[in-house]
């Protein structure tokens, strides 16, 4: 209670200190001030990692079900058949000769084909 009753405020007004200990002290306080920087950015990569995962699942779920949902319906434009459609074979499904317009084959200048 008596330390209350005896306080003082201060104010500082100036601090009288030689040029070449200031530079040592604002030396000694960047180089405290490294480690620091380390911890800052390993807290934003890890917030900023967290932060991203989450957007990042909630958008491609959305995108996902989506697609997945997608092939699932039958079209109303497309009239539904109950008769079976005769199985193609595989082979009438090969392409045996393909043409291709305005592509010109030069010979090799090596005599091969």
């Amino acid at each position: 209670m008596a330390d209350e009753i005896n306080k003082q405020a201060v104010v500082v007004t100036d601090i009288r200190m030689p040029f070449f200990s200031m530079v040592i002290f604002m030396v000694k306080w960047a180089i405290a001030a490294i480690p620091a920087l380390f911890i800052l950015i390993v807290f934003g990569v890890l917030t900023w990692g967290m932060l991203g995962g989450l957007l990042l699942s909630l958008t491609i779920g959305k995108q996902t079900d989506s697609v997945r949902n997608l092939g699932t319906g039958t079209p109303t434009s497309v009239p539904t058949s109950t008769e079976s459609t005769p199985s193609v074979p595989v082979e009438s499904t090969s392409v045996s000769k393909l043409i291709m317009a305005g592509i010109v084959v030069e010979p090799s200048p090596h005599g091969s084909k």
